[in-house]
């Protein structure tokens, strides 16, 4: 119990605000009336079985830049098994990918200082190596490439299907090439195909909202619902 509530204090220090509203999302646990004398009784098992028997439920909520929420008035919830298995492993990986950001641009500022002298001259050289490298070994043009798992040679997967038709065997060192399956293929990846932290963070971010808006609301126990301008 002490651990999902340390879980759900992870969640509420993780301001990740929406682009939209710029509203944060937040939780806390919630339990049933017979929550707490199902734990007295069975103390010697886990919140598992309470999860499964829906006595314990984590609610979400929004909280606005000027501090005000949507809690008791509009909350989502989200079992045990919804919390654990979705939310939880996607803001670790949130954190992580800021993590990982921060030492990205960290060690980018160093390279960058000792690297000004000799930038003009490696610039040439390296424009002529990655055309070189870029280019297929066999239509000598620059498409996406694939590499054969076997032997490791690459070639464009326009030539690897003309070749494969004809051919059982690499075009460069012979390697046989009946067991390997279109599958198996690695996919060659370049500059142009790599997508920056940043843009992973904010599309995963965006997922988890989408995930959190699908799940199922609260319904209020007053009847009269409180009126809250942030609420559509």
């Amino acid at each position: 119990m002490k651990c999902n509530e340390q879980n759900c204090d992870f969640f509420v220090a993780s301001e990740f605000r929406r682009e939209y509203d710029g509203a944060c999302l937040q939780m806390r646990m919630s339990y049933c009336p017979a929550a707490h004398l199902f734990l007295f009784l069975v103390q010697w098992t886990d919140c598992n079985l309470a999860g499964a028997l829906g006595l314990l439920r984590i609610l979400i909520y929004k909280v606005y830049a000027d501090g005000t929420t949507t809690m008791s008035t509009h909350e989502r919830k989200a079992s045990i098994r919804e919390f654990y298995a979705v939310i939880y492993p996607s803001l670790a990986q949130l954190h992580e990918g800021i993590n990982e950001v921060e030492d990205r641009k960290q060690k980018a500022i160093c390279i960058e200082r000792y690297r000004r002298r000799e930038e003009d001259h490696k610039r040439v050289i390296s424009e002529i190596d990655d055309n070189i490298e870029e280019e297929c070994g066999i239509c000598m043009e620059i498409n996406n490439k694939v590499v054969l798992p076997t032997c490791s040679h690459a070639m464009c997967i326009k030539c690897y299907r003309d070749w494969r038709s004809r051919s059982q065997s690499c075009p460069f060192c012979r390697d046989s090439l009946k067991r390997v399956n279109s599958a198996d293929l690695w996919i060659y990846t370049d500059n142009r195909d790599i997508v920056d932290m940043a843009t992973v963070r904010r599309e995963n971010l965006r997922r988890l909202f989408m995930y959190i808006d699908k799940l199922p609301t609260v319904i209020p126990e007053s009847v009269f619902e409180v009126y809250d301008s942030h609420v559509k």
